[in-house]
């Protein structure tokens, strides 16, 4: 019965240990970290590491096979493409630090989409972006159309750095109702159109975008999580069981000892 319960005890802890053997394999963590250090590297200016790094990057995530498990085609073109970019920006001279590390913040934010589940990076850049939009706002109501295209500018500039991200984070039916909403304020019959219509076509363009960013909450649990608490608790229910059956066998075999000695 000992025996039995072990050799069931271990087979249950295999089973977790099986999946975080194969998750060594295609190290996602590893791969985030070098985008991080390769951003971190650009903000310090030392441009000739960062793209050592994202050389390296190269490597590793060519390891990486293009599969439902690990990483679908979209999403392997999406990185593939913010890597490159990011690449050849930090390799030019005459382009700003400032546009390196723009480019090196949005392959960063990809990678990362990548791996966090709940709480993405790009998640950060809501309060930035919201309040960008609710200034446009302001400038379409206050009838500014000079402010309201330098700040429509701005928006651009900040959601172009996410956009990547979101690619491979969200459904491409949410995108796409951006997307429509961008080419509807970039077409010039907008700036002619009743103000009152402006507003209206911003309002609708502001709830599509707070829906970006209604990701995951942390109270919300990860089904895998579920899983391991599960069976965790099963297998200590079973070790408390295996105890208690041990301790009742050796109080019926004391009393059994007892009486034999009485008699």
């Amino acid at each position: 019965m000992k025996k039995w319960m072990v050799a069931l005890i271990i087979g249950m802890l295999l089973i977790h240990i099986k999946p975080a053997i194969a998750e060594e394999v295609y190290d996602w963590e590893s791969l985030n970290k070098i985008s991080d250090s390769a951003l971190q590297l650009a903000k310090q200016e030392r441009f000739s590491e960062s793209a050592q790094l994202l050389k390296y990057f190269a490597v590793k995530f060519e390891e990486i096979p293009i599969d439902r498990e690990f990483i679908s085609l979209d999403q392997f073109r999406t990185i593939t493409s913010t890597h490159k970019n990011a690449l050849d920006v930090i390799q030019k001279e005459n382009i700003t630090t400032d546009e390196k590390v723009r480019s090196l913040t949005k392959f960063r934010l990809v990678v990362d989409a990548m791996v966090s589940e709940y709480q993405p990076l790009w998640g950060s850049m809501e309060s930035s972006i919201m309040e960008t939009f609710s200034q446009m706002k302001s400038d379409v109501e206050e009838g500014d159309n000079q402010s309201f295209q330098h700040d429509w500018n701005q928006f651009l500039a900040l959601y172009e750095v996410i956009y990547p991200s979101i690619q491979v984070d969200l459904e491409s039916q949410q995108i796409k109702r951006m997307d429509d909403h961008i080419s509807v304020v970039e077409d010039r019959l907008f700036q002619v159109i009743p103000e009152i219509n402006r507003v209206k076509q911003l309002a609708v363009m502001e709830e599509d975008l707070k829906a970006l960013f209604a990701r995951v909450k942390d109270d919300e649990a990860d089904p895998s999580l579920l899983w391991v608490m599960i069976s965790t608790g099963s297998i200590i229910l079973l070790s408390l069981s295996y105890v208690g059956w041990r301790k009742y066998s050796g109080e019926k075999e004391k009393v059994a000892k007892r009486e034999i000695n009485k008699e």
